[in-house]
């Protein structure tokens, strides 16, 4: 059989380097684990094997598997030694012992003692610590086998009461590794089909490649029961195995209490199968004897080898670098206060540089995350929707006749002005409709299935508009021109009326209209302004938490990240605060109305002469390209009517008038100035950021540059299993460059 393998055993060597480096903690290797009831002849088999002693059942009192690495040898030899999985804290080493062919039979004392010294260690009954048993000699093959604990259904009156899921917990961590050969131990006397290790094995390995069920104590058979061993032997009774069955038979207890060997248990093995029936007449004699079952396992195990030899080199050389690349996310920690003072500036140079330079171009935000604003963005956004606020506000439009505000109208078929407010405008038409003026009209069956029961619910039917009433009728609303339909300054009459002073009261009362500018501005423009102004703070303050929080270098250091962004939290505070002094003082200032804009004035002039020249043009023939005979007296009675009817007004309407084209020509110059100024004085809180926060930071004392970067102690933690995880595949590498 030694020759059959030759030229493989390097390979059998790298695999054992990598389970010695404790490669097996980060990837699965190629292994056979042995799994069996506690009465399964799975101890007597491993001993076969191994043609060592291992501690019998009555002996053994702890829980822990034992890794038996066999290798070809002219000479015996043996060590035994620890191979720590969970490492438990105040671990006490246990010294190699190493076994003679003059000493051979200490090597179970040698197994009990690591087993004690484990479970000693762990304080568990179970653990998953691994006694590692290297033995050499001429009876081995190159195989290597792990021995699990046998499964348990009772618990005995010292032992856990979780002691079976215990048990079943470690056999699961080598059930789930796809590279692992279930040997499964089966007495010939226990229903296969209802065998629990057959029932984990099918869970794991439902198509049967890795399972290899072998039938211990056949001679335990029940008379007349040989005939369905045998068909279950050969694969008859049952679904096909990929590796088939195997059987071997084990010393029994008259031959342990005659102290038989493990060679002479060997001998009278080879003969039983020989000489009994109906073995004996089996005609595949390797399916037989420890002999053929050792040379089996090691082909298999050589095949499993082979077939995951690249895969296992590709998975080091991925999951250490992996880890390399998340342990380098971590950062560096530094241990003396010159490094640690090293580190703090390197930071806030980083801060100050990246700030001052990103802040405002966006650069913070990945550019594959589409779904994230950039602070830049975010901020031009909130300013966006600042001048689209203000742009519909009052102020910014005392003159536009708007739905729901009061406008005046003039009909022309009534020769008069019609007061009232504005619920329709049909803008296509050039038509308005206020909601006191109806025709006298019967709705039709239409208009009526139509109606949705709603007071103010406007109604388009033709080109007729109708609106529901509170009672539940519906009227027919009066079409009146656009053109010559003016917002009502009605309201500033009343403002006019109850601020007059003793003065001659034909003159535009400027203090009335300074309290309506302040006024306007306090109630629509202050909200959105302040809001601008928090938004801008938000947006900065989110930017420099995202920021710091992506700065690899801090990120080992939790005291220091949340230093820093409380400190950012701080600077945005005080920037926004006077930030806000300036916005206010801006405020107040526009607050008392003054502009040299030439704008204003012509806005005035023009508003002044607009409403006469509306009229008129629309009392005159339309310019349709059809000549029309004009009567010269009618059209002077036309003109001399409109004149009449603007002189028939009061002194408070036409001072009402010339005030709102004031406050309409002064509403679109402060709405240009306001969505210009207030977004600049507030971006400063984004462009002083920088320099403030490198001010701040520089003076941050020595102690507390100790204290803030120290790395908490789970992320201390991490950095070390990670450095362990990249150490120890590192040797797996180096393993593999032995090889050739």
């Amino acid at each position: 059989m030694t020759e059959r393998l030759a030229g493989y055993e390097h390979y059998h060597s790298f695999m054992d380097k990598l389970t010695e480096a404790g490669i097996d903690d980060y990837i699965d290797l190629p292994m056979i684990a042995v799994m069996g009831d506690t009465s399964s002849g799975k101890s007597s088999l491993l001993s076969n094997i191994s043609l060592i002693e291992l501690p019998s059942a009555d002996v053994l009192t702890t829980r822990c598997p034992i890794m038996l690495k066999m290798h070809y040898s002219k000479h015996k030899s043996a060590s035994v030694k620890i191979s720590w999985k969970d490492d438990p804290i105040g671990k006490e080493e246990f010294a190699e012992r190493t076994i003679g062919e003059d000493n051979w039979e200490s090597i179970t004392n040698a197994i009990s003692a690591a087993q004690a010294h484990i479970i000693k260690m762990s304080g568990k009954d179970v653990a998953r610590d691994i006694v590692s048993v290297d033995i050499r000699g001429p009876h081995c093959e190159d195989l290597t086998l792990i021995d699990l604990p046998g499964i348990v259904r009772t618990t005995g009156k010292n032992e856990s009461a979780t002691l079976a899921e215990d048990i079943q917990g470690l056999m699961n961590d080598y059930l789930k590794n796809p590279r692992c050969v279930i040997l499964a131990v089966l007495p010939c006397n226990v229903d296969f089909h209802n065998s629990q290790i057959m029932a984990d094995a099918l869970k794991v390995d439902p198509s049967t490649e890795r399972t290899v069920p072998v039938l211990t104590k056949p001679d335990l058979i029940d008379k007349g029961g040989e005939r369905y061993v045998k068909d279950l032997l050969l694969g008859s009774k049952t679904q096909s195995f990929d590796c088939g069955f195997h059987m071997a038979k084990g010393r029994g207890q008259e031959a342990l209490d005659k102290k038989q060997s493990i060679e002479d248990g060997l001998t009278s093995e080879e003969s039983y199968f020989q000489n009994t029936e109906p073995w004996r007449g089996v005609e595949d004699k390797n399916l037989f004897g420890t002999k053929n079952l050792r040379i089996k396992l090691a082909e298999l195990q050589m095949k499993l080898i082979q077939s995951s030899f690249m895969s296992i080199v590709s998975d080091l050389k991925s999951r250490r670098d992996e880890s390399l690349e998340l342990l380098t996310s971590l950062g560096a920690i530094p241990s003396s206060l010159s490094d640690k003072k090293a580190l703090f500036r390197g930071i806030k140079e980083e801060i100050w540089s990246g700030m001052g330079s990103q802040t405002l171009d966006g650069h913070i935000c990945s550019l594959h995350n589409d779904t994230e604003m950039r602070p830049s963005a975010r901020f031009l956004d909130a300013s966006t929707r600042y001048q689209t606020t203000l742009s519909k506000s009052k102020l910014a439009n005392i003159s536009e006749v708007v739905v729901g505000r009061k406008a005046i109208s003039y009909a022309k078929d009534k020769e008069k002005y019609d007061h009232g407010t504005v619920c329709f405008i049909d803008q296509s038409e050039g038509k308005v409709y206020l909601e006191e003026f109806a025709y006298e009209a019967t709705p039709g069956s239409s208009i009526t299935a139509m109606k949705q029961g709603i007071p103010g619910n406007i109604i388009q039917y033709l080109n007729e508009i109708w609106i529901e009433k509170p009672d539940g009728s519906a009227e027919q609303l009066y079409a009146y021109d656009l053109e010559t339909t003016r917002s009502d300054p009605a309201w500033i009459s009343e403002l006019i009326k109850h601020n007059r002073p003793y003065k001659l009261p034909i003159f535009i009362n400027t203090y009335v209209f300074e309290a309506i500018v302040a006024d306007l501005i306090e109630r629509e423009w202050m909200k959105p302004t302040m809001e601008l102004l928090e938004s801008t703070s938000k947006v900065m303050e989110a930017a420099a938490e995202a920021f710091i929080k992506e700065l690899k270098e801090a990120s080992p250091f939790h005291h220091l990240q949340t230093y820093l962004i409380t400190k950012a939290a701080e600077v945005v505070d005080a920037l926004t605060r006077e930030t806000k002094r300036r916005v206010l003082e801006f405020v107040e200032r526009e607050k008392m109305p003054y502009t040299q804009n030439h704008y204003l004035f012509e806005n005035v002039c023009k508003l002044r002469s607009q409403r006469l020249m509306d009229e008129v043009t629309q009392a005159l023939p339309a310019d349709n390209g059809v000549k029309v005979n004009v009567n010269p007296k009618t059209l002077r009675a036309t003109v001399k009517n409109i004149f009449q009817r603007n002189q028939e007004r009061s002194v408070d309407e036409h001072m009402a008038e010339e005030m709102q084209h004031a406050l309409n020509a002064y509403g679109k110059v402060a709405l240009k100035r306001f969505i210009d100024t207030v977004p600049m004085i507030c971006v400063e809180v984004m462009q002083k950021f920088a320099n403030n926060i490198n001010h701040i930071l520089s003076d941050t004392s020595d102690d507390e540059i100790e204290r803030f970067v120290t790395a908490p102690s789970n992320t201390v933690a991490k950095m070390n299993k990670l450095t362990r995880k990249a150490e120890t595949l590192e040797k797996g590498i180096v393993a593999l460059g032995e090889l050739y």
